[in-house]
């Protein structure tokens, strides 16, 4: 696993070499030379020079850490990494250095990753297939291309819409705007979690839990009326 924040998922009494080489010595995989020379190779393939190999993680930047972070997750060379907001907490200018590395560990490596983040450029980057969740209830699903091109839930379509873009004056004056606040997890809304929110609502939406179904070579979406049926409602209303 590769966790959100970089400094405290280092433990701040050991040096870099300990924290990379502890899966290997806990599973008991080498010691010794054994040990040095696999933790450089695993630097080497993140990036990080062998010299560091003697420092703490409080003499790193962010981005280092993170690097530190992913070399730790590589030592016992899994088949799926989870990537818990990986880089959330960096810069932007570093998020793009991270991402890309990823990239290219996955291909070296051969994996295969769970990300989960809030930011969609990141997501888009990255990811092959996406799985959109509100409250705890995957509500879209396909793979990215289709997703991003054609989104059938509102929610989807809603965080796209808030996405920032360079150039204000390109941004769609009818852009689809997220309403209200999210409800508590602890008191979910019954029917359609996102109802409340949902300008597409009907009393159905109210009443009955849409289940995810297929949309069409597998695109898969939890709603009543997708976003295709969806401006037929708001024309009927008015």
């Amino acid at each position: 696993m590769i966790f959100q924040d970089p400094f405290s998922s280092l433990d701040p009494r050991m040096r870099v070499k300990d924290i990379i080489g502890e899966p290997l010595v806990s599973h008991h995989v080498c010691g010794g030379e054994a040990l040095t020379e696999q933790v450089y190779r695993l630097m080497d393939a993140v990036g990080l020079p062998q010299e560091y190999a003697m420092r703490y993680p409080h003499e790193f930047s962010g981005g280092q850490r993170q690097r530190i972070g992913i070399a730790r997750a590589l030592a016992l060379r899994p088949k799926l990494i989870i990537c818990d907001e990986p880089v959330s907490a960096l810069d932007v200018s570093i998020q793009a250095q991270i991402l890309n590395l990823l990239a290219d560990l996955q291909k070296e490596f051969g994996l295969t990753y769970i990300f989960i983040a809030h930011g969609l450029p990141a997501v888009q980057h990255i990811s092959t297939h996406v799985a959109v969740m509100y409250l705890g209830k995957i509500v879209e699903m396909a793979d990215k291309v289709t997703l991003f091109s054609h989104p059938m839930h509102p929610y989807t379509e809603g965080l796209m819409a808030a996405v920032p873009i360079p150039d204000p004056k390109l941004r769609k004056d009818d852009a689809p705007i997220l309403e209200g606040d999210m409800p508590s997890p602890t008191r979910l809304p019954e029917g359609c979690r996102f109802h409340p929110r949902c300008k597409y609502r009907t009393e159905k939406c109210r009443t009955e839990v849409p289940e995810l179904r297929s949309m069409g070579e597998g695109h898969l979406a939890a709603c009543h009326y997708p976003l295709e049926n969806a401006e037929g409602i708001l024309r009927e209303r008015m």
